[in-house]
C-alpha cells in the first residue's frame, strides 16, 4: 500500500484523524528557507500594510492613529492621490515587475544555502500572484501580466528547492480591505467615498474596464461584520488551487488556527470546517508535504507545522517548527534597516539548535531585483553556510540545545537582536548522533571554550571527546578535562568565518 493510498484513507477532516500526519523529514533536514514576500504593496515602496494604511484614519475606524499608516496615508496621497481615484486596485496596475527574473534569484538563494523557497501566493491584499480561476485580480490580468507563482516554481524545481506558499488572504482580509469602504471625515475630501465603493459599471472607459473592484475589495461591510460561507468557499478554492496546481510541498497560512474555523484571526459564524477540509485533501494528495499556522496545541503538532512569525523560543522544543523573519520589512521599504549578516546567522544557529528552521524574507524592489544591500547580506549569509554548513543542515538538536547568559526570556518572544558573551554556545548533533557541533557565537579573546555541557559531572556524555576539530581549519585542537567543564583550545590568529565558529566533537 503506497503512502498516498494510505493517506487517502486515513485522513478525516478532524484534528484526531489529522494527528496520524508528521512533519516531514524534508523540512527537518532543510534548517533554511527562502521567502520572497513580494507583491503589489512593493510598488509604494513603503514596507507593509500598505494596501490598508493608503486609505488612513476613517470615521467609524479605530487603530489606525499609529505613526506607520500617517506616514504611509500621507505618502500616498502626496505620491499617487486621493485614494477615491487611485486606491488598491490602481497600485495593482502600477506593479510591473519588469526586471523579474526568477531563475537568477534562484540560484543566488541556493548559494546561501537555502534548501526550499516560499513564493507569496496571495497577501492580505487580496490578489493573487498566479493565474487564478477565482480571483480575476491576479498577476496574470493586471500589473506584471505574468504568472509569478508559476516562474518562481519552476525556477526551485530546477535549482533541487523544496517549494511553498504562502497564503495571508482570507480572515486577514476581511478585516483589512473594510477600509477600502470609508471616507475622510474632514478636509479636501470629506465625505467623499474610496474607490472600495466602485463596481464594475463604473470602470467603463478606464484601464479596469471588465474588472469589478468588489472581487479585490469583497462586499461592503463594516468593522465587526462577520464573512459569509461564499467568501470563505472562495478563499479556500484559491488556496487549494495554488497549493495543488503549484505542488506546494508546504504551506504557510497567516493566522492563528486554520482561516475562519474555531479560534481564527476572524471567525466566521457559525465556525467554518473548510480549514480541517482542506487539510485532508492535502495531505492525501501531498504526503510529504506541512501546513503552518500560528497556535497549535501540543497533540497537533504534527497535523500542523507551528510557525512564529518574528519571534524566538526560550528553549528546545520537542516538536519541529519554523521561524519566519525578513531581513528588512516584509515588503520594500526605502531606509529600512536590515538585519545584518552576523545577526542572520546567529538567528540561524540559535532557531535550528532549538530544533526550528529559519524562514528568511528577501525584500524586493518592485521591479524584481534586490538591492546592493540585501546582495551582500544573502553572499555573507552563503559564505558562512559553505564552511560551516555541515553542522546545519540535516542535524538534530542534542540533549540541550546550549548554555550562556544569553536567550531570550519566556516562549515565543519577540525577536531581538542578542548581544552574545563567549560564554554563549549552542548545539546541534549529526546524523550519526555521534557528532556534537558547538557553535562558538562569540570568539574568546583568550581562545579558550569552557563547555560546561561536557562535563562529566553533567552526565550528558559517557566518555572523553575522541577528537575536536574547528571548521574552517587544518590545525589540531587540544583540550583538557576538568570538574566543571571541558577546556577547547583554540588556534591562534583569526577564526576561520567573520561570525559564529563550530567546533567538531567526535564522540564514542
Amino acid at each position: 500500500m503506497t503512502a498516498d493510498h494510505d493517506l487517502r484513507n486515513t485522513c478525516r477532516p478532524d484534528w484526531e484523524s489529522l494527528r496520524g500526519h508528521r512533519v516531514p523529514d524534508w523540512f527537518r533536514d532543510a534548517k533554511l528557507g527562502i521567502w520572497a514576500h513580494w507583491g503589489p504593496q512593493s510598488a509604494a515602496r513603503r514596507g507593509d500594510w500598505y494596501a490598508r494604511h493608503l486609505y488612513g484614519p476613517y470615521e467609524g475606524t479605530e487603530g489606525f492613529e499609529s505613526e506607520r499608516t500617517a506616514r504611509q496615508t500621507a505618502h500616498h496621497r502626496a505620491h499617487f492621490g486621493h485614494p477615491s481615484v487611485f486606491g488598491h486596485k490602481d497600485l495593482c496596475h502600477s506593479w510591473k515587475a519588469e526586471r523579474f527574473d526568477p531563475e537568477k534569484l534562484m540560484d543566488r538563494f541556493r548559494r546561501t544555502g537555502a534548501r526550499y523557497f516560499v513564493s507569496l501566493a496571495t497577501h492580505c491584499d487580496n490578489f493573487d500572484l498566479w493565474d487564478s480561476s477565482h480571483q480575476p485580480w491576479n498577476s496574470v490580468n493586471v500589473g506584471p501580466r505574468t504568472d509569478i507563482v508559476a516562474r518562481w516554481a519552476d525556477a526551485a524545481h530546477a535549482a533541487g528547492l523544496r517549494f511553498g506558499v504562502s497564503m495571508h488572504a482570507g480572515s486577514w482580509t476581511w478585516r483589512w480591505l473594510d477600509s477600502a469602504f470609508g471616507r475622510d471625515a474632514d478636509g479636501l475630501h470629506a465625505g467623499v467615498p474610496y474607490d472600495g465603493h466602485l463596481t464594475a459599471a463604473d470602470g467603463t472607459g478606464t484601464w479596469w474596464e471588465g474588472l469589478d473592484p468588489r472581487a479585490l475589495y469583497g462586499r461592503p461591510r463594516c468593522p465587526g461584520d462577520k464573512p459569509d460561507a461564499a467568501f470563505v468557499d472562495d478563499f479556500y478554492a484559491r488556496l487549494r488551487e495554488v497549493a495543488l496546481r503549484h505542488d506546494a510541498d508546504l504551506v504557510y497560512l497567516d493566522d492563528s488556527r486554520m482561516p475562519f474555523d474555531e479560534g481564527s484571526v476572524c471567525q466566521a459564524a457559525p465556525p467554518s470546517r473548510r480549514g480541517l477540509e482542506f487539510l485532508a485533501d492535502y495531505y492525501a494528495r501531498r504526503p510529504e508535504g506541512t501546513v503552518s499556522i500560528k497556535t497549535i496545541p501540543d497533540e497537533d503538532r504534527g497535523a500542523v507545522l507551528l510557525d512564529v512569525e518574528r519571534g524566538q523560543l526560550g528553549g528546545l522544543d520537542p516538536h519541529p517548527w519554523q521561524y519566519d523573519t525578513s531581513i528588512g520589512d516584509w515588503f520594500y521599504a526605502d531606509g529600512e534597516r536590515y538585519k545584518t549578516a552576523p545577526e542572520i546567522v546567529h538567528l540561524l544557529v540559535d532557531t535550528v539548535s532549538k530544533n526550528g528552521c529559519l524562514l528568511l524574507n528577501v525584500p524586493q524592489l518592485p521591479d524584481g531585483t534586490i538591492d546592493e544591500a540585501t546582495g551582500a547580506v544573502l553572499d555573507s549569509l552563503g559564505a558562512w553556510t559553505d564552511r560551516c554548513g555541515e553542522a546545519v543542515f540535516g542535524s538534530r538538536p542534542w540533549k540541550v540545545y546550549g548554555e550562556g547568559p544569553t536567550n531570550v526570556t519566556g516562549d515565543r518572544a519577540r525577536e531581538k537582536a542578542l548581544v552574545y558573551t563567549p560564554h554563549d554556545l549552542r548545539f546541534t548533533v549529526g546524523a550519526d548522533r555521534r557528532t556534537l557541533y558547538v557553535f562558538l557565537m562569540v570568539w574568546p579573546d583568550d581562545r579558550t571554550v569552557r563547555i560546561e555541557s561536557l562535563a562529566p559531572s553533567r552526565g550528558l556524555v559517557s566518555t572523553p571527546p575522541r577528537r575536536i576539530t574547528l571548521l574552517g581549519s587544518d590545525t589540531p585542537l587540544r583540550w583538557t578535562e576538568g570538574p566543571d567543564s571541558l577546556g577547547v583550545h583554540l588556534p591562534a590568529g583569526r577564526p576561520p568565518t567573520p561570525y559564529a565558529q563550530v567546533l567538531r566533537v567526535e564522540l564514542d
